[in-house]
């Protein structure tokens, strides 16, 4: 009863399966198999997906933040260059009203003659 099997081979429910035996798979069996690969696959795709998909969205969140800061910031710093330049538009007004009254022009009532350059 005892029989010797070689190194390679095994033997499973009295029959010796080895290096050179072949497994014969029905086409039931290979769909099932085929199933159970893409539906593991479909899952770590969908999986992923979603996963990238939150990761973008708080990405965009996080940068749409960042630039409504930023304009903000550029609406304030305007607003203040505004404010600055009718400041400064009042004060060389200012000044100008000041040198018109300390110093008048008198006129003179002479034309001055228009000179044309020659053609």
């Amino acid at each position: 009863m005892s029989e010797i099997i070689p190194d390679k081979n095994i033997q499973v429910n009295g029959k010796t399966v080895g290096v050179n035996s072949t497994i014969k798979l029905s086409a039931k069996t290979a769909l099932w198999i085929m199933g159970g690969i893409i539906g593991i696959v479909m899952t770590i795709l969908t999986y992923s997906y979603v996963d990238l998909k939150n990761d973008v969205k708080s990405t965009q969140t996080e940068f749409i933040e960042k630039v409504d800061e930023s304009v903000e910031k550029m609406e304030t710093d305007i607003q203040d260059i505004r404010i600055d330049q009718a400041t400064i538009k009042g004060d060389i007004k200012l000044i100008l009203d000041r040198q018109t009254r300390d110093n008048p022009v008198e006129r003179t009532n002479t034309p001055v003659e228009s000179i044309l350059p020659p053609e």
